[in-house]
């Protein structure tokens, strides 16, 4: 019966061989970066493989050579035990790769059953009678990756997770005995044998094996961020249980507080006046997390010092870890008038819009039908909306801007003065409020991610290289942006880079500003010359494309442009600054200049110029009928970014002063509060809950529209839900520590 299953078998496989082989020889239309042709013997590899091993087996090849002798030895078990017809055998062959459909359209990992394939153990029955079972080894999954034309990308080095896009991936089901380089030797051998059956012909090798381990031992790393972690989660434990059961009870309610996840205002060492405070932003991110806070009523100076020395210290830092009182503030929907609603709609948008970019381009190579899906696509004229999400990012950095410009300025005025402003809690407050939070998403991402799935697509050795032992601390200190991305951790950490790089600039055009409008205005003029001029340069001279796409330029740069421009703060600054103008004129007008109707309409009218050709200007080009110039390109890279924040910092504006009608209804919808909240973490950790996602599939699934709708609602969800926890959890202890410890110092 299972003779007759392999025969049957073989039969399919060759015929569909020789069908898909005459059509890719002969295919010239096929996309153009896909394989102009596999042949038709590579179709079978698997086959080719085990017949290898079969006539080594029986004395009739002896090629295979630096091959361990015990992975040989349950090899040739394995090819015995098939032509037997064993069902163990039978496992091992059927979970190997083979000829899938879809070949023209890219599909060119054929990557077996991994989970069939480590469920399989041998049974071999020794002693006189073949009557004592023994099972010497189990099924290993290994990727293969074979380069089918000169011009495939090199390989990744042996061992590593990763297998270049253009190569064909291959899954092989062998012995647990054998190592990467067995493996490599043996399939290099049947590729050999192979060579010499077509008379050179067919000349290919394997240059990548990546064989899965299904378990792994805590390291050290990993028993360090547990123990930490762990700690963590015994104070919040503690924290909770105090603060319901002894400050609860003293009647101290979490609500009277403010929501301190925000940027306010430790720069000055008295209490803030409720005048103060009306509009305030959530520091760190700051253009993630940035935004006017929620005020829940301000408690006297006396009722505070009452309620201090009653709960003491140490109390407030047991409750800075509380569930209850951080849960109590990150859901509450309360706001003072005057507040920037708006902005926590923004927010919350921006960041749904980064998910959804991300949920495409983190997906580009799990599918079998990308290249025709993502070639029919670009014709649309609604996907730019997708291809040109990052604009969503230049609304942070807009964000940003804007609320250290306007409450800065506050501030400034209030003190009487920049030489009266406190500089050093300025800075210290935004690192304090960013880095433990963004430490902490380190040590649970770095160390410990391997350990949570497996599959032919999962990084054994973790996501990041060598678990980012020597450029970790490049984030922390935020100048990661400043290396070559392939030398840095957590590349999207690129934006907390620039974000506090722009921060620590900011008193460059604060204090102007404060000084005088014409003063300040001119300095930030000049800034945005240096800006569009440095952008400019670098794309001209180095042929950079206009944007992540590859549209202009040389596309193939595009790793070129990401270094050089996407990620540098001297490329990046432009929206921040018109964040910072759009501040000063809030914070001038103290929101209450209403705009008369046609002045409103024309703002709105120039608003939507800017955002509609920033997003769908270059339609043309990335349809492919119009080539970018240099000039062209180099304008694009340029001023695209800075157009679009001109825009959406026209929508904060006309919102704040009450011109915003229906627009402003929406955004500053109470739901959007807590939700914006979460942002900040929600930056940090959607990309890992991508990487786990499409890392953890057993086979390249198919593109749709309803499949990636699903997918992104999926994201969305989960990075909210993961931020909540981790908000709770991370970020609001840290937040209430600073609180604790520094309003302590101020008012004793």
């Amino acid at each position: 019966m299972y003779s007759l299953l392999i025969s049957f078998f073989l039969l399919v496989t060759i015929v569909e061989a020789g069908r898909y082989g005459d059509i890719l020889l002969s295919g010239s239309h096929v996309l153009h970066s896909t394989p102009k042709s596999i042949p038709q013997e590579l179709h079978d590899i698997d086959n080719i493989f085990w017949k290898v091993l079969e006539q080594q087996s029986h004395g009739k090849f002896s090629g295979i050579e630096n091959v361990s002798k015990q992975c040989l030895n349950h090899l040739n078990i394995t090819v015995q035990h098939l032509i037997g017809g064993d069902a163990w055998a039978l496992q091992f062959l059927d979970s190997a790769g083979k000829l899938g459909a879809g070949i023209l359209e890219g599909n060119i990992a054929w990557l077996g059953s991994f989970d069939e394939c480590v469920n399989t153990t041998a049974t071999v029955y020794l002693g006189p009678n073949n009557t004592k079972p023994s099972q010497p080894f189990k099924g290993q999954y290994c990727k293969i990756g074979i380069p089918l034309s000169a011009a495939a990308p090199a390989a990744a080095d042996i061992g590593n997770a990763g297998i270049p896009p253009n190569d064909l991936q291959l899954g092989l089901c062998v012995p647990d005995t054998c190592n990467n380089q067995d493996i490599l030797n043996t399939i290099n051998t049947a590729l050999g044998y192979l060579a010499n059956t077509t008379g050179g012909k067919v000349n290919f090798t394997a240059e990548v094996v990546v064989c899965q381990k299904t378990h792994h031992d805590f390291d050290a790393r990993a028993i360090a961020s547990i123990t930490i972690l762990s700690i963590l989660g015994v104070l919040v434990v503690i924290g909770t249980v105090y603060d319901v059961l002894v400050i609860h009870k003293l009647h101290v309610n979490p609500e009277n507080e403010e929501y301190d996840n925000e940027e306010k205002a430790p720069l000055v060492p008295e209490p803030q006046s409720e005048h103060s405070r009306d509009i305030r932003h959530r520091g760190g991110y700051n253009s993630i997390d940035n935004g006017d806070g929620v005020e829940h009523g301000v408690l006297d100076k006396k009722q505070i010092q009452d309620e201090d020395k009653e709960i003491g210290l140490c109390g407030k830092i047991l409750q800075a870890f509380s569930l209850y009182t951080n849960g109590s503030k990150l859901l509450s929907t309360k706001t003072q008038a005057g507040s920037l609603g708006a902005v926590n709609g923004i927010r919350f948008i921006s960041m749904s819009w980064v998910i959804l970019g991300h949920t495409y381009a983190f997906s580009m190579f799990s599918g079998q039908n990308t290249l025709p899906f993502i070639t029919e696509h670009i014709q649309r004229f609604s996907f730019l909306a997708i291809l040109n999400a990052t604009v969503s990012v230049d609304s942070f950095f807009l964000l940003s801007g804007l609320l250290v410009s306007y409450l800065s300025l506050k501030e400034l005025k209030k003190v009487g003065g920049p030489g009266n402003f406190r500089w050093g809690m300025f800075y210290f407050h935004r690192f304090w409020r960013l880095t433990p939070t963004y430490g902490l998403i380190m040590l649970l991402y770095i160390p410990l991610v391997k350990y949570l799935n497996n599959g032919p697509y999962w990084p054994d050795n973790g996501i990041e290289k060598d678990y980012c032992q020597d450029n970790w601390w490049m984030n922390l200190l935020y100048i990661n942006n400043l290396f070559k991305s392939k030398d840095t951790c957590m590349a999207w950490g690129w934006y907390m880079a620039n974000d506090m790089q722009f921060y620590i600039l900011s008193p460059l055009l604060l204090v102007p500003l404060f000084i005088h409008g014409m003063l300040g205005g001119l300095v930030c003029l000049a800034f945005l010359a240096i800006t569009f001029t440095t952008t400019g340069l670098l794309t001209s001279f180095k042929h950079l494309p206009s944007n992540i796409l590859g549209i202009g330029g040389d596309p193939m740069k595009v790793g070129d442009y990401f270094d050089m421009i996407y990620v540098k703060p001297y490329c990046r600054i432009g929206p921040y600054i018109i964040g910072i103008i759009y501040g000063y004129i809030l914070y001038r007008t103290n929101c209450q200049r209403r705009l008369n109707t046609g002045y409103n309409l024309f703002g709105w009218l120039v608003a939507a110029v800017c955002c509609l050709s920033s997003l769908y200007g270059n339609y043309q080009s990335v349809e492919g009928k119009h080539v970018m110039s240099t000039g062209e390109s180099a304008l694009y890279a340029a001023v695209v970014p800075t157009v679009w924040s001109i825009g959406v910092g026209w929508v904060i504006y006309s919102c704040a002063v009450g011109s915003g009608g229906i627009v402003n209804g929406f955004l500053s919808w109470k739901l959007f509060i807590p939700l914006s909240r979460l942002t900040y973490i929600s930056y940090l950790i959607h990309p890992v809950i991508m990487e786990v996602f499409y890392g953890s599939l057993r086979n390249p699934f198919y593109f749709t529209d309803l499949i990636m709708v699903y997918n992104y609602l999926g994201h969305l969800v989960l990075a909210n839900a993961a931020a909540f926890v981790l908000t709770l959890l991370f970020e609001s202890p840290f937040l209430g520590l600073e609180k604790a410890l520094f309003r302590r110092t101020k008012r004793h």
